[in-house]
């Protein structure tokens, strides 16, 4: 009866899954229904549950289940002990550690009952594994040594090459690289020996991170290059371009332009391929040699898509990273403002990695502890008649809940020291921010300064000397109504009059250009408006469009933005020799847009962070002020492009 309950309901459900594969999911069920043979219908149990590891983990582990049931039901114990290898790719994946650690222990002492030497240096393996996973490399090395003594006891190669890569790559987690040498060649050797490329891939890959992490960068890139060169051999797409990425990110110590075509070139392929996680390590190690190489607009533009692909694919360590190297890069051009920001969301993303990081090692020990309690009650069970044994067993159990009580304090007491920690780095973020704000206070009192003292020599120019041309003027056409002159010294009254008038009116243009009062009586709009008309002729066209200024944008905002206008249509016209100019500005709700291009000659945008002239730091100071941001676009002959944002 549960044998028909169970084929029953393996049918019903194998009818609502999705499959990847049609054909190898129909052969499967035809072999599953038919097969006689206990053994090889669990094994095709397992198998179809593998066809959906990757695509439909319920549906995987729902097969999963029901081979391990089958093989119950049938006291067939070596496929139950099977289950765990299978299932713990699908709790890992979930987050489901604990879950996990606990069934690849429950299957080791399946195993050991079992007593298959193959089987039980598997198991060992898989309970590795997962305290790698959960970051314990201490328990991790411990099982693989026990796994390689059974091995190298029995000279399964197979096993001994798993093993040995194994180890290398846990030594190098550990950073102990002369440790890890020895196993990561070993494993090396056997692949080789095993005749099958692709049984050197992994060992390959592993010998060149080690020497390139040791600093020996000629002999991670020859390993580098032999993994490349079977990958292409067999033509497998993800071996090739991760090869393209190693390689890339050696040849940056080496020789940093072939590395930015390498890493270019995989970049290109894991887009082809679609393969997001090579995509982002390529834009890493990109940002990383553009820094080094004082390229910071192409770090930054490389920083900012890989970081983009590690939020979507939730790469924590990755995106801590991503947010160092962009810091360093605005922090080394210049821009303080987005550096911090950056710095901030690396500190955010190290916390959550060590919160993750202290819970992993809490999962770890309470399921090591949790095992051991296990054995503890069963040797209880088995000697409850033994009273002595019994009063230890008490003893044992209260012991290793004191190191446990004790284990918990420790760990708190670290996780207390480091939010101290964190607190002193954000109360030294709020000095730096006191102090930014204080930079802002004096960068508003010398622009108002130079106002005030604009609007002062205006009043003087205008008012004073302004009065005293005029009053020149008066006298000079009393007199020549009055006195009795000759023509030709009558002409040249007139030249003298019109040259006095000549200077009134410049003088009246400088007063303008100080403090323009067309911005009292005409607003902002028409301001601009009247200084453009004012300088434009023959040759020299100048369009002025604008929108949404009806109201103005305030007093201060306004003489800003009209002293940025002025210095940069004065650059263009004085430095860059152009003979046509756009001017654009609109308010688009809380932003202020300023655009101003030119036809001129332009200019190399290297020499920009050295540009001290032509009003840039003048220009900068108005914006920053406002909390704005300026980007600079030109090059030789192709004229300037000048985009400025600031809130409102």
């Amino acid at each position: 009866m549960k044998k028909q309950y169970f084929i029953l309901k393996f049918f019903l459900f194998s009818a609502l899954v999705f499959s990847q594969n049609h054909s190898e999911v129909d052969s499967l069920k035809v072999l599953i229904q038919s097969e006689k043979d206990l053994s090889k219908k669990t094994n095709y149990l397992y198998q179809l549950g593998d066809l959906f590891e990757h695509s439909d983990h319920d549906s995987a582990l729902f097969y999963y289940e029901s081979a391990r049931d089958f093989a119950q039901e049938n006291n067939f114990k070596l496929g139950e002990a099977k289950f765990a290898s299978h299932a713990i790719a699908i709790l890992n994946a979930h987050g489901d550690f604990s879950e996990a650690l606990e069934l690849t222990q429950e299957a080791l002492q399946k195993y050991k009952e079992i007593n298959i030497p193959k089987e039980l240096a598997i198991a060992y393996i898989n309970l590795g594994k997962q305290w790698r996973m959960l970051s314990d490399f201490e328990q991790a090395s411990e099982n693989y040594m026990l796994a390689k003594k059974i091995a190298d006891s029995i000279a399964d190669k197979t096993t001994q090459r798993t093993i040995n890569n194994n180890l290398a790559a846990i030594f190098i987690d550990m950073k102990q690289y002369k440790k890890a040498e020895p196993y990561g060649l070993e494993a090396l050797k056997l692949g080789i020996e095993s005749g099958n490329h692709a049984h050197q891939l992994s060992p390959l890959y592993n010998l060149s991170m080690l020497y390139f992490y040791d600093r020996n960068y000629e002999q991670a890139l020859r390993f580098i290059d032999d993994f490349e060169k079977i990958a292409k051999e067999r033509n497998d797409d993800y071996d090739r371009v991760d090869a393209m990425i190693a390689k890339g990110l050696i040849l940056g110590k080496l020789n940093p332009e072939q590395a930015i075509h390498y890493l270019n070139q995989g970049i290109s392929s894991a887009k082809a391929f679609d393969f997001p996680h090579s995509e982002m390590y390529a834009y890493l190690y990109l940002g990383e040699i553009y820094i080094e190489r004082n390229q910071f607009s192409k770090a930054l533009e490389s920083l900012m898509k890989g970081i983009s692909i590690a939020e979507n694919l939730g790469m924590k360590y990755e995106l801590a990273d991503f947010h160092e190297k962009a810091s360093q890069a605005y922090e080394k051009s210049g821009d303080f403002e987005n550096a911090l920001q950056h710095i901030r969301e690396h500190e955010k993303r190290i916390q959550e990695i060590q919160l993750e990081e202290s819970k992993n090692q809490m999962i770890a020990l309470e399921a090591k502890y949790s095992f051991e309690a296990k054995d503890a009650e069963i040797r209880s069970l088995n000697a409850q008649k033994e009273a002595q044994t019994l009063k230890i067993q008490q003893k044992n159990s209260l012991n290793l809940m004191l190191i446990t009580l004790l284990l918990i304090a420790g760990i708190m007491g670290v996780l207390i020291y480091k939010n101290h920690k964190n607190k002193q780095k954000i109360q030294a973020q709020r000095i730096h921010e006191l102090e930014t704000e204080k930079q802002l206070y004096a960068t508003q009192a010398l622009l108002q300064g130079q106002e005030d003292e604009r609007s002062r020599m205006a009043k003087e120019l205008h008012d004073g000397l302004g009065g005293l041309l005029s009053g020149v003027k008066l006298n000079l056409n009393y007199m020549q109504k009055k006195l009795i002159i000759t023509e030709e010294d009558g002409a040249a009254f007139e030249k003298s009059i019109h040259l006095l008038d000549q200077s009134i009116n410049e003088l009246r243009r400088v007063a303008h250009n100080l403090m323009p009062e067309s911005i009292l009586k005409f607003g902002l709009d028409g301001a601009i408006n009247e200084f453009l008309q004012s300088i434009k002729n023959e040759n020299l066209n100048i369009i002025y469009q604008s929108y949404h200024l009806e109201n103005g944008l305030g007093k201060q905002l306004d003489i800003s933005i009209y002293r940025i206008i002025q210095e940069l249509v004065n650059n263009a016209i004085k430095h860059s020799q152009a003979k046509e100019i756009l001017v654009q500005l609109r308010k688009d709700e809380n932003l202020v847009i300023l655009e101003v291009e030119d036809n001129g000659m332009g200019f190399e945008m290297d020499s920009i962070q050295k540009e001290n002239g032509m009003g840039l730091a003048g220009i900068r100071s108005r914006v920053a002020y406002w909390k704005g941001k300026t980007a600079i676009d030109s090059s030789k002959n192709e004229g300037t492009s000048v985009h400025i944002e600031i809130p409102i």
